[in-house]
């Protein structure tokens, strides 16, 4: 039998501290993210090959993002990893309105563990907890039909919210069908702030939805302020630097907040190279060339389909708003010839803008 996660969940400074005395016997697979997000999976895959001695495959969650690159696998080593193929995937029938697709090392397992940071999401609220593998190990149709954009538009859908957000309930059900019970988790480390004292990072371990909730209340993402700003600069860490598909969370999550101190029209400006340029994503790419500029029609014309085509209709919904611009970009060439604001220059920096050192982990609000 199966093992239970402890309830509640347990927490340590290092993933075996966060396990505890927990072992199974069994073979079970354990999902992990891809380098897009920035996490050393080593020492929680150490920590559960001591608990599980008949460990599974280690399953890196793509998505649909793009495979690794060799450099990216030895991020992983002297793990075997086996990268997630979305177009080979088991069904598992209807689940929460979508048709449910997994990893077929998932489906034939007992049971599988998700490893994941916890960070800010534009859809699921927080990453995490029964997102890997629902997303991470998912199948293109599952995929692709949880980001339709009446999905990722519907009310309740809200960066930071676990509660009464519909994709989130989405997500948890599909993992839950797929046979995650355990998640091992990592929140990282946060600064200091008024009236505040700066907290280590954290892990943590139990069920998916109750170790993501209590990691939802040891983030504490939002920096509460007084004042309105007309410029943003955005810091974009390197994992998430390497192409436009991944930076702009970083503009949307701001501007798409619940409450960002921004004034209508600011400028969010996202300062990263985009060695990869637009990204993988072919969705998100042929949305781009499609509207050139002119985001409207991808929120009220034909439905943007494909790879990452939610990321575009995002970006549609923030220029209702606010105005994106790109700064220190490698080559801005192909980024303006789609009606993007774009240079090679690195942005401006002075006290009246709004710097955002860790967009995907604390956000300032506006009071009140």
């Amino acid at each position: 039998m199966l093992p239970p996660p402890p309830s509640p969940p347990r927490c340590g400074a290092d993933p075996a501290a966060a396990l505890g005395g927990w072992r199974c016997a069994l073979p079970l697979p354990v999902a992990v993210p891809d380098p897009t997000r920035p996490l050393d999976c080593r020492p929680a895959l150490r920590a559960l090959a001591a608990a599980l001695p008949a460990m599974g495959p280690v399953l890196v969650g793509l998505g649909l993002h793009r495979r690794l690159r060799p450099d990216e696998r030895a991020l992983y080593a002297p793990f075997d990893v086996v990268e997630h193929d979305p177009d080979a995937c088991a069904p598992l029938g209807g689940v929460a309105g979508l048709p449910a697709w997994v990893h077929p090392a998932v489906a034939a397992a007992p049971g599988v563990i998700a490893v994941g940071i916890v960070e800010l999401h534009q859809y699921a609220g927080l990453s995490g907890g029964h997102k890997a593998v629902a997303v991470g190990l998912g199948g293109r149709a599952t995929i692709a039909a949880l980001h339709a954009r009446d999905r990722v538009l519907q009310p309740g859908v809200e960066l930071g919210r676990l509660e009464g957000n519909p994709f989130r309930a989405a997500i948890d059900a599909l993992g839950a069908a797929a046979g995650c019970g355990h998640a091992l988790l990592w929140v990282p480390a946060a600064p200091a702030g008024p009236g505040r004292a700066a907290r280590p990072g954290t892990w943590i371990f139990g069920a998916p939805v109750e170790a993501l909730a209590a990691a939802r209340a040891l983030l504490d993402p939002w920096e509460h302020t007084d004042q309105l700003y007309d410029e943003a600069l955005l810091h974009v860490p390197p994992s998430k630097g390497q192409s436009l598909y991944q930076a702009s969370r970083a503009a949307t999550y701001l501007g798409l907040s619940p409450a960002p101190p921004l004034r209508p029209g600011a400028a969010l400006t996202i300062e990263a190279a985009l060695p990869e340029g637009l990204g993988a994503e072919a969705g998100f790419v042929a949305a781009l060339r499609a509207a050139r500029g002119s985001w409207e029609g991808l929120l009220t014309g034909p439905e943007p389909t494909g790879a990452g085509a939610q990321r575009a209709v995002i970006l549609a919904l923030l220029a209702r708003r606010f105005h994106l611009r790109l700064r220190g970009v490698a080559d801005p060439a192909p980024l303006r010839a789609l009606g993007l604001d774009a240079e090679a220059a690195l942005a401006r920096r002075g006290s009246d803008v709004l710097e955002v050192k860790t967009p995907f982990v604390r956000l300032p609000q506006v009071r009140g």
